[in-house]
């Protein structure tokens, strides 16, 4: 435990070298049995020889270690444990944790329910069935610092169920948890309401914390309510909902906000308005009685808010449900009276798309704050949002009535001539023209009464048109409306606010810059996407464009803080000539002074992803022409790989694989990478997953080249690498990605390397085989016979044991290939195909017995769908894959979707079934002519029909 005390001081030093040593002394510690008890002893030791800092240091760690090594098996795509627990060792710290998270206060304690939280999500509640049940005991009790921890830990826990499918499991474990928590939260809100009768006695700090444990009852309650109304909350509905029509009325003087930031109290209405539009979407009958009373509270709450900032997403809450029950049939009578339409519009909906003075400070001062809320639709919701979406719910319910209402208000802004109105009139427009939408290809579906074409020459070109430097909010208004109705634009307008946006990147109002960049990135992705393609280095400056996104990275220090240059600077790169892409290196340049600058300084994640995705095309595009950027590149990712920056690591390792495919596309020499290889085998590169699938790329294509220098000397490193991949579960493709990269070259390595490669995978075969390493290894064993053919899979069995190659046929090969056939991709069919084809005509007479079932199998499988027969994703259908459904950019392994990919496996064969059919029809009988008569007649049809004998 003093060697973990001493490590945290270390990481608490302002000087980085002793930071450093402090976080690898954690790192090498962690690996030792009983590591992460310890740490939680320091944090729950409130004597005085643990200084206040160091535990808290410790409750961070341990969060840390906790967030790496509680990972699901079934994430195959995400990051691997850094180190493996025994069951035991994980139990007893589970049930460690929940009891100190009870024993401790403030901060250390929220750090620890979310720890709790994280072990939650594996292994909850199949491993740790009791934790609920524990967490409700303390809903019945006095103690608020027991309360809120549990409560507390129950909203983290509860969450998943406002936002997953579906399904038996899910709502299993949805039925324990209510079983232990209905009734406790429900006696619980009574006692609370109780509290409240005498509110006007409670101190401030009484009265925050009886807030606290009443919005985190409704964050509970609406969570257990999401995937269906729970039976228990249906028969109880009048013990929530007159309290909850209470609670979103209630005024507290001595809440107040700093800064703009909701109050709890704020937030608490902010989940009632929640839970009233979940109840009047989903359970309108249930609901039915008290409908007029919560419409009156919502509408009066939205009357007497103010224009503060805290009260956003509360406000945004209140018009979802406004906007919810407004669309449905049921609420009809409630909206139809006379008048009440008209005074939504004008002083509901007009009066939240004001842009209110701290927004026009906030487009000034912050504007990365500003475009994230304006266009990227954040969890921070804004009252325009919220004014718009319950314009267009208006407009699709009551279309006959409100388009013209909205008509008129619109055209009476527009005419007024003032810029704040005209803001005003782009928001009412858009609202009500747009009928169906995605993130990814903007609006694509319009309201026909709406021109869009029309407004846009009207208006909106002359917006883009005029001073760069003028009404800087209206061009804003105009590059988003051309990105929203980018797919109903006609050519020559995009075309217009393309070139407007290279002429608004020398604005002298730097959020303009990005927003230009917003609209040349949208709308040239939109053109890449599409089969005809519309713009080009012909038709467009790309010169300008180019030098002007550029030079604005150097008009904003806070540019790295947002991706919207960088992404445009990607589009133009990608339509480059090999005429302009002549002047690459000045674009190289700047692109390595940002790297640079993101080795001092962090920089914004998506940024950084997006500046090494524009080096990939760059590279690649120089390369056409001879050109190389080595000179300007090397020396910042010597810098990356030399200060072990983290986070860069597998960006700058992608870059060196394609400067080294970038060589040999040119005949050049990689003589300069001999010197890297060191680094690039390390145990330390290795041992972080993050790192594996970036080296695995970088590996493979220097074995490519030179198998021979590549081992020598490191033939004992590579297999460690090999067998500790194989090994694990989360990591065992890039096991068998390692293996297949050696095979060419394994008569290079010392000692018998073949021997220790299949050991590894049939240890791993009879200790902890599971579904996916079966796939694997019977896809690996085929593509085995396509690079060192199928008698040399033969001989490396049979040299391990006699009878071992039949064994592995018959028990492995045979059992395994029937649940292949919805589990495999179209690449690893086509593998299989032409592997199980070399085996049947190369191993004829070693596969005798099982020849008829091979062929069996193997017909099926082609014959089946793969589990993913979509074509391979375009680059930027694989970045859009790697945002997730809450909008955030998540990419463990920093992968790069314009790195060369490798070339498909056997690429000479064109037609992988008819080549599969030709080897079990032809060349195998012709080896032992019986073996066709095991082969089952209709399964022989099929394959003569792939074969067209």
């Amino acid at each position: 435990m003093e060697q973990i005390g001493a490590a945290l001081q270390q990481t608490l030093e302002p000087n980085a070298a002793i930071r450093k040593q402090g976080e690898d002394a954690l790192r090498t510690l962690q690996a030792t049995p009983g590591y992460i008890i310890q740490i939680l002893q320091l944090v729950v030791n409130e004597e005085q020889q643990v200084a206040p800092q160091i535990r808290m240091a410790a409750a961070v760690a341990l969060k840390n270690f906790v967030k790496r090594n509680w990972v699901r098996e079934k994430a195959i795509h995400g990051p691997a444990p850094e180190v493996e627990m025994s069951q035991e060792d994980e139990e007893q710290f589970r049930n460690m944790l929940l009891e100190a998270m009870f024993n401790t206060k403030a901060n250390i304690q929220d750090i620890l329910s979310n720890a709790l939280y994280l072990i939650a999500q594996r292994d909850f509640p199949e491993k740790w069935p009791e934790l609920v049940p524990y967490l409700s005991r303390f809903l019945s009790g006095d103690d608020l610092n027991h309360l809120i921890a549990s409560l507390t830990s129950m909203d983290q826990i509860f969450r998943k169920f406002r936002y997953s499918s579906k399904s038996t499991e899910l709502w299993r474990e949805l039925l324990k948890c209510l079983q232990s928590t209905q009734e406790p939260l429900t006696m619980l809100l009574a006692k609370m309401m109780e509290v409240g009768q005498q509110k006007d006695q409670l101190g401030d700090e009484m009265m925050s914390q009886w807030l606290k444990v009443l919005n985190l009852i409704a964050k509970v309650y609406h969570s257990l309510c999401v995937q269906e109304i729970p039976e228990y909350f249906e028969d109880h509905l009048n013990d929530w909902m007159p309290h909850f029509l209470l609670l979103v009325s209630i005024d507290v003087p001595s809440q107040t906000s700093s800064g703009g930031e909701p109050t709890t109290l704020d937030e608490l209405k902010h989940e009632i308005c929640e839970i009233f539009a979940l109840y009047s979407q989903k359970y309108e009958e249930e609901i039915a009685k008290f409908v007029p009373d919560i419409i009156s509270a919502v509408w009066h709450l939205l009357e007497k808010t103010g224009p503060d900032t805290r009260y956003d997403t509360m406000v945004c809450a209140a018009l979802e449900f406004l906007s919810m029950v407004s669309q449905r049939q049921y609420y009809e009578s409630h909206f139809t009276g006379e008048g009440v339409l008209k005074t939504l519009a004008e002083n509901v909906c007009v009066q939240n798309l004001l842009l209110r003075q701290q927004d026009m400070e906030l487009f000034e001062d912050e504007p990365l704050d500003y475009m994230k809320r304006d266009i990227e639709g954040t969890d921070v919701g804004t009252r325009r949002r919220g004014a718009i979406d319950l314009a267009r719910g208006l407009c699709r319910r009551f279309e006959d009535k409100m388009l013209p209402c909205l008509g008129e208000i619109a055209q009476n802004l527009l005419a007024s001539g003032e810029w704040i109105k005209v803001d005003i009139a782009y928001s009412l427009i858009t609202a009500v023209a747009v009928k169906s939408e995605t993130a990814k290809n903007g609006v694509t579906a319009t309201n026909p009464l709406v021109d869009i074409n029309d407004f846009f020459i009207g208006h909106v070109a002359t917006h883009l048109n005029s001073d760069v430097n003028q009404t800087p909010i209206l061009k804003a208004d105009a590059l988003k409306f051309a990105v929203t109705f980018r797919k109903q634009l006609a050519p020559e307008h995009l075309m217009t606010a393309i070139k407007a946006s290279d002429a608004l990147l020398s604005s002298a109002t730097p959020i303009l810059h990005k927003y230009a960049a917003y609209a040349i990135e949208r709308i040239l992705l939109s053109d890449s996407q599409n089969a005809q393609k519309v713009f080009s280095a012909h038709n467009l400056p790309v010169a300008s464009i180019l030098q002007n996104l550029v030079a604005a990275f150097d008009k904003d220090p806070k540019a790295q803080n947002s991706p919207y240059l960088i992404k445009a600077v990607l589009r133009i790169i990608v339509i480059l000539d090999d005429e302009t892409i002549r002047h690459a290196d000045a674009i190289a340049k700047k692109l390595a002074q940002l790297i640079e600058s993101a080795t001092k300084n962090p920089a914004d994640s998506v940024h950084t992803h997006f500046l090494f995705e524009t080096i990939c095309v760059l590279v690649t595009k120089t390369r056409t022409i001879g050109a190389s950027l080595d000179a300007q590149l090397l020396p910042l990712i010597e810098v990356i790989f030399r200060e072990d920056l983290e986070d860069l690591i597998p960006y700058a390792l992608q870059i060196t694989g394609v400067l080294v495919s970038s060589c040999i596309a040119r005949n050049a020499s990689i003589d300069q990478f001999a010197a890297f290889l060191p680094f690039l085998l390390s145990e330390r590169l290795w041992a972080r997953s993050a790192n594996v699938p970036a080296a695995l790329s970088v590996l493979e294509v220097l074995m490519s080249v030179n198998g021979q220098q590549v081992v020598a000397g490191n033939s004992n490193l590579i297999l460690n690498h090999l067998t500790r991949l194989l090994n694990s579960k989360t990591l065992d493709q890039y096991g068998f990605q390692l293996a297949s990269a050696i095979l060419p070259s394994i008569e290079h390595f010392e000692g018998d390397a073949m021997k220790h490669l299949l050991t590894s995978m049939f240890n791993r075969v009879q200790s902890s085989k599971t579904s996916k390493f079966m796939k694997l290894f019977v896809v690996f064993l085929c593509r085995f016979t396509i690079i060192r053919g199928a008698q040399d899979l033969v001989k490396s069995c049979e040299s391990m044991q006699t009878g071992m190659f039949g064994l592995l046929i018959e028990k492995v090969v045979c059992l395994e290939m029937p649940a292949l056939k919805h589990t495999t991709t179209a690449t690893e069919k086509r593998i299989i195909a032409i592997g199980m084809g070399n085996l049947l005509a190369e191993a004829t007479q070693q596969l005798i017995n099982h020849y008829g079932i091979l062929t069996h199998e193997t017909a099926m499988l082609l014959d089946a769908a793969a589990a993913s027969d979509r074509a391979i994703m375009s680059p930027e259908e694989e970045q859009a894959s790697m945002y997730n459904a809450e909008g955030e950019f998540v990419n463990p392994f920093c992968r790069l979707s314009y790195a060369p990919k490798p070339k498909p496996i056997a690429d000479q064969i064109t037609n992988h079934k008819a080549y599969f059919a030709q080897a079990a029809l032809v060349r195998g009988p012709g080896n032992v002519p019986d073996t066709l008569k095991t082969v089952p007649p209709e399964i022989a049809s099929y394959l003569r029909s792939l074969h067209n004998v």
